[in-house]
This record gives C-alpha cells, structure tokens and sequence, in this order.
C-alpha cells in the first residue's frame, strides 16, 4: 500500500507486467536482481541507482 503525492509520473519510469504483477519504476531497477546487487553494494547498481533517483527528482 501506498500513498500517490504527485500526478506525475517521472519520464524515465516504464511499466512492466509479469506474472501478474505490475512494477512501475526505471527499466534498470526492474531487472531481476537489481535491488539485491543496490543493497550488497555492487557499483554499477548502486551508479544506475544514483543517476536514475537524480533523473527522479529533476522531473519532480
């Protein structure tokens, strides 16, 4: 559950459904695996993390 604060939808977020489940958020954080690598540290997720939440926040 959620609370939607903004009528905008950043312009790099796409949606993706599988199995049912619908995700809306950039391609890159959608790739199986991505938030585990983020969290472990690994720089090229933590780099595409960085960038995509600044591209965010500048739609904002």
């Amino acid at each position: 559950m959620f609370t939607v604060v903004s009528s905008r939808m950043p312009s790099c977020w796409v949606a993706e459904l599988e199995d049912g489940r619908l995700t809306l958020a950039p391609r890159e954080w959608q790739r199986a695996g991505f938030w585990e690598d983020y969290f472990d540290g690994v720089p090229a997720a933590v780099d595409d993390y960085d960038r995509l939440k600044a591209e965010i926040l500048a739609d904002a």
